[in-house]
């Protein structure tokens, strides 16, 4: 996947670089379209690091296990 990104994103820079040099609007936005799909496919190999990145006060074995129904949390102060 990474590949396929970099295979993306250094045409879409040249293009870039291309279409601001000689003013060409059709290159220009051909070479934001490939910028945008980099991100994308780099979105998409960055997935698992999705629960990584969350808060770090939830419970990570809720989440793997894809069990919620404990996340109630008791707020009453009574110990």
């Amino acid at each position: 996947m990474k590949k396929i990104q970099w295979l993306i994103a250094l045409p879409s820079i040249l293009l870039l670089c291309v279409s601001l040099f000689f003013d060409l609007d059709y290159l220009l936005y051909l070479s934001l379209a490939g910028f945008l799909l980099a991100m994308v496919i780099k979105q998409f190999r960055m997935r698992h690091r999705m629960y990584e990145l969350g808060h770090p006060d939830r419970d990570l074995d809720q989440h793997e296990n894809g069990d919620e129904s404990d996340s109630e949390i008791d707020v009453s102060g009574d110990d």
